[in-house]
């Protein structure tokens, strides 16, 4: 059996041949990975979307998950910070988006659009001046794909703004595949995040303010959060909120770079700039896979594939997204299968947020970031170019999120 290694940079860089490959022997495949442990990888667009809406696949994780691991303040801070909504079922995952999904309800997203319009043009002028003065190639992702969406979420939930580098560190360490950082890192990486959230929420309590984590402080309907909960949640939605907005950005730019026509269709007509984000999150996922889930009982999954009770199962969205099954040609980035058609036909929907109960919540504000930053990053560096082979690009190794780690560009 193949064993699967997702910290390998070739797999992280182009893992589609693989799973275009387990597709094509069934519903879901049992694959060995390099920690020792098996999992069930579902990678066709029905199956994925039919797993993650079964509630037979709970998103508690099994107390013994992993391998064994000694009592420690890192093992203690991140079995606290686990303890978030993704890894839990109803009723308290519905308790607990509740009170997550206030901050995001269409009317309060869509007035975010000003501000993130000023934030990015702010990063968008301060990139040009780089670029012009400098004259040598700037990491998109540093100086754009990233600080927007840290931005944008830590003013809706209240983080300060100095405190982003240091954040993002950490969210890197914790999200990393195993093996691919040495442990102490991981671990001061779990420490750092308890006691950076220990207190921001004491200060929240001391001097609250109009952002979530304020609200989330004090909010005691349904009984609200208990302590433990709190900081589960706001490790989450501050790692949730700026991870896959800026894999989009980056991989989006990235595709528009390399696909120069799609990029000139888009500027000459504002209108496609909306398929054009909906292809590039179908194209290239910036949420890999959805976290883990674990069989209550038996699950016959059709075509002679039965998974048993306690399996480890991962649904593959970036799998489900090029399933040729629903997205004719999945391999190319066609942004016009998500326009109109004469007929009224469009695409399916893709799975780049997920599907089911725990669809994500920041959804809108992520196509909203993209739909209104993109358009800016183009129109004010109508020159930009690649700084280097992309196929050299470094990308995000594991199998949670996906997009370049280093985006390196230039003007002529």
């Amino acid at each position: 059996m193949h064993v699967l290694d997702p910290s390998d940079p070739a797999f992280a860089r182009d893992p589609y041949p693989y799973y275009a490959r387990l597709r094509a022997q069934g519903p879901a495949t049992r694959v060995a990975l390099a920690n020792g442990s098996y999992a069930w990888l579902v990678t066709g667009y029905e199956h994925t979307r039919a797993v993650l809406a079964d509630p037979r696949f709970s998103n508690v994780p099994p107390q013994a998950a992993g391998r064994p691991k000694p009592d420690s303040p890192a093992q203690r801070a991140r079995a606290c910070l686990a303890r978030h909504m993704l890894n839990s079922d109803a009723p308290d995952h519905t308790r607990l988006r509740r009170l997550a999904s206030a901050a995001f309800a269409p009317r309060r997203v869509n007035a975010l659009g000003p501000r993130i319009e000023k934030l990015a043009d702010g990063l968008v002028t301060e990139l040009a001046m780089r670029l012009e003065r400098d004259g040598r190639p700037v990491d998109l992702v540093d100086a754009f794909a990233f600080p927007l969406p840290v931005l944008v979420i830590g003013e809706v939930l209240g983080v300060p703004e100095d405190d982003r580098d240091d954040l993002r560190k950490w969210t890197y360490c914790v999200g990393s595949p195993a093996n691919a950082l040495p442990a102490s890192a991981v671990d001061e990486a779990w420490t750092r995040l308890h006691a950076y959230f220990t207190g921001l929420i004491g200060q929240k309590r001391r001097e609250p303010g109009k952002d979530l984590f304020s609200a989330l402080v004090h909010d005691t309907a349904e009984g609200g959060l208990d302590d433990g909960e709190l900081l589960a949640m706001a490790f989450l939605l501050l790692f949730a909120g700026y991870e896959t907005t800026m894999n989009l950005l980056a991989s989006a730019t990235l595709l528009l770079l390399t696909h120069p026509g799609e990029l000139a269709a888009a500027r000459r007509d504002p209108g496609r700039w909306q398929a054009v984000v909906e292809e590039a999150l179908r194209h290239a996922s910036p949420l890999e896979a959805t976290t883990w889930r674990r069989t209550t009982q038996e699950v016959d999954l059709g075509g002679g594939t039965v998974i048993p009770a306690g399996a480890s199962v991962l649904g593959v969205l970036a799998a489900a997204n090029r399933d040729p099954a629903h997205f004719p040609k999945p391999d190319a980035f066609r942004p016009d299968r998500y326009l109109p058609s004469a007929d009224g036909t469009r695409a399916a929907p893709h799975t780049a947020f997920g599907h089911g109960p725990h669809f994500c919540v920041g959804s809108r504000l992520a196509r909203l970031e993209a739909v209104v930053a993109l358009p800016l990053l183009f129109d004010a560096l109508p020159g930009l170019r690649l700084a280097g082979d992309p196929t050299d690009f470094p990308y995000r190794p594991g199998l949670l999120v996906r997009g370049p780690r280093r985006l390196p560009v230039r003007l002529p």
